[in-house]
């Protein structure tokens, strides 16, 4: 599932900068708590210019990702390859869109399965990834190891659920969401100066290693997922 790439580019130690000043490092679930005040204050956020590979369809492309979220309403992405728009993704609260612009079709798909397993991920999974605000609702659900990490586990029957922080500084660590029944996946995991994920979820197999990108709150994009019927086809997924 390509939308899945957004993950990559948080790097929430940006929001102690928009909330309060902070010439220390947060440490554990005490900073945390201290990061979330005034976290409800941001309403959207805006990372643009983010440098990627993205890797999917035995396909590799040096990519500009554009990531748009606004809270509790739309997640919202957009790659460029060399000034062309290879891909567009969108997905609300019930509704997932992928544009892929290469082939000429959109993916659409509702977010909650009628029938079947449903995906390892919704909504609130997708926005939780993006800045550590989005988890500060759920601050009882926090573990701190005292070692690492700072751990969340949102298990669902048969679906593992698991985002962890570094426990120093609190930036996004690893994710794992993994259905037990249809081995489908979406992972994540830090290294030295980018975020790679991986996953096999929705549509194909993809994988996506990216950095850097500038940040901004509390901004209202125009957001367009139309595309000229007579060009495009169209697959829905159910």
């Amino acid at each position: 599932m390509i939308i899945s790439a957004i993950f990559l580019l948080t790097q929430c130690g940006v929001m102690r900068e928009s909330i309060q000043p902070v010439n220390r490092e947060l440490v554990g679930v005490e900073g945390l708590i201290e990061r979330c005040q005034g976290g409800d204050t941001i309403r959207s956020i805006l990372i643009s210019k983010a440098e990627a590979i993205l890797t999917f369809d035995d396909e590799r492309y040096e990519v500009t990702l554009t990531l748009y979220s606004k809270r509790d309403s739309i997640i919202y992405l957009s790659a460029v390859n060399s000034g062309f728009e290879i891909l567009r993704a969108s997905v609300k609260q019930d509704s997932i869109w992928v544009i892929n612009r290469l082939d000429k079709i959109v993916y659409r798909a509702p977010l909650k399965r009628k029938y079947g397993y449903q995906y390892p991920v919704d909504f609130k999974d997708l926005q939780n990834l993006i800045c550590s605000c989005y988890l500060c609702n759920d601050l009882d659900l926090a573990r701190d190891d005292r070692i690492n990490s700072v751990v969340f586990e949102f298990d669902e029957k048969r679906i593992k659920k698991r985002i962890a922080l570094n426990r120093i500084g609190l930036d996004l660590r690893i994710f794992e969401f993994y259905h037990q029944e249809t081995h489908k996946y979406l992972m994540g995991e830090r290294r030295e100066d980018s975020f790679k994920i991986y996953s096999n979820f929705m549509i194909s197999e993809f994988e996506i290693v990216a950095r850097g990108g500038s940040r901004s709150f509390n901004r209202d994009i125009d957001i367009k997922m139309d595309v000229n019927p007579r060009k495009y086809s169209f697959t829905e997924l159910r």
